[in-house]
């Protein structure tokens, strides 16, 4: 007795009728016998005898498939591929322009080649050269605190009774040098009180007996001079009225920003004596780990910027050219692979799709292939329905034995039996 088979497109709706027409036959066959209810073995069937079966209509596609698109946006810089090329993993499939990312790179690479620098200075503490400068500058810092201490002294001390017996022997040829600068410029103008009478009767006074070259150059004379006795006195006013207070002021910054340079000086010494910290080595390194993720961060941005192919397979489509703009998830090209060819329902229903496990035993056929028909396995079901028309399901089935002849795209049928 052989196995009957079924096929059904509705929910179980042809299994039901298989029942029924069991029962028919059945029951004819015991209307023939008389009162004999035994069916014959030509016409004797049970439901284990019958194999129901999902049918559908599918399409071949290869093992793996998918597409490729770029993580940013850009400008396509180059295009590697064209349609049927057969690519490796890892082979570079098309590039965006990269010239700022690289940029970024090499700059992150700097940056982390200093803060590199920088730890290893911290971990291996101070030169003998340094400490030795750091030593200079805490002596010449010292030499400066005296020296303004001395200076600020001295403005206290006011003037000496030498500097105060200077200012006013200064002071008293200044004033010589004014009155005989006062006398030739009055000879010169004709103004002399003691001049002779007979030489000013002789030359009286008018702008024809002068000699305005004269006049004019021992005024300046006398104007230098007047203005050297002024300053004189005003020294020598200067020191007799003793230090003024904003001149003890200024002494005393000056002896302060002295006394922090030598404590500063001192205190970094201190701290080249001490060698590596341990705080300054923790900052280094922090700052070599932030800068390593900034590296990492910037070629994981050139990087994005690349289309690599991620398994062996023929470049299937082609959706861009150079010198166009890509935008992240747009379809640059299609990647197939695989070794082997598989069939992917198309229009298996909610209801069907329900009697269907993965394991499950399918017969496949081709209307390319119209003499050939293989088994297969049910591989994977699709999770949720597919777009369009219908609440449809994709069920993947894998072939025991592709068939020589077999392409991508053409149309299958499948019958999967089910319990």
């Amino acid at each position: 007795m052989t196995k009957q088979t079924m096929h059904t497109r509705g929910a179980g709706r042809a299994y039901v009728l298989a029942i029924l027409g069991l029962g028919f036959i059945l029951g004819i066959s015991g209307c023939g016998a008389g009162t004999d209810t035994t069916p014959t073995a030509e016409v004797a069937l049970s439901l284990q005898d019958v194999t129901p079966v999902v049918s559908a209509t599918g399409v071949v596609v290869p093992s793996q498939q998918t597409t490729l698109s770029f993580q940013t946006p850009g400008l396509v810089a180059q295009l590697r591929v064209d349609e049927g090329d057969v690519v490796k993993t890892g082979d570079v499939l098309a590039s965006l322009d990269t010239t700022l990312l690289e940029a970024d790179v090499r700059e992150a690479e700097a940056a982390l080649g200093v803060a590199q620098a920088n730890l290893e200075k911290a971990q291996s503490g101070s030169r003998p050269e340094e400490i030795q400068q750091a030593e200079n500058d805490v002596s010449a810092a010292v030499a400066s605190v005296s020296e303004a201490a001395a200076q600020r002294d001295n403005v206290k001390q006011g003037a000496s009774e030498a500097e105060v017996a200077q200012a006013q022997v200064d002071l008293q040829g200044a004033y010589l040098q004014q009155k005989s600068a006062q006398d030739r410029y009055n000879v010169a103008n004709g103004t002399a009180i003691n001049a002779d009478p007979d030489y000013q009767e002789r030359h009286p006074a008018s702008e024809e007996n002068l000699d305005t070259n004269m006049i004019e150059a021992t005024g300046e004379s006398l104007d230098i001079a007047n203005r050297n006795l002024a300053a004189a006195q005003a020294y020598l006013d200067q020191l007799l009225a003793g230090p003024k207070a904003s001149d003890l002021s200024l002494a005393d910054a000056q002896v302060w920003v002295a006394a922090a340079e030598r404590d500063a000086s001192q205190a970094y010494l201190d701290l080249l004596r001490e060698g590596p910290r341990p705080e300054n080595i923790a900052v280094a390194q922090a700052q070599l780990e932030q800068q390593q993720a900034a590296l990492d961060a910037a070629r994981a941005a050139r990087d994005k910027a690349i289309l690599l192919a991620p398994f062996d397979g023929v470049i299937s489509t082609v959706s861009i050219r150079e010198n166009e703009w890509a935008n992240p998830g747009q379809e640059i090209v299609l990647l197939a692979g695989g070794d082997a060819l598989e069939v992917e329902t198309t229009d298996l229903n909610e209801i069907d799709v329900a009697r269907v496990k993965v394991g499950d035993t399918v017969t496949v056929t081709f209307d390319a292939l119209p003499d050939v028909t293989i088994n297969g396995t049910v591989a994977s079901i699709a999770p949720r329905a597919s777009e369009g028309a219908g609440v449809n399901y994709k069920v993947r089935v894998t072939l025991n034995n592709a068939p020589e002849g077999l392409r991508w795209g053409m149309t299958a049928f499948v019958d999967i039996a089910v319990e």
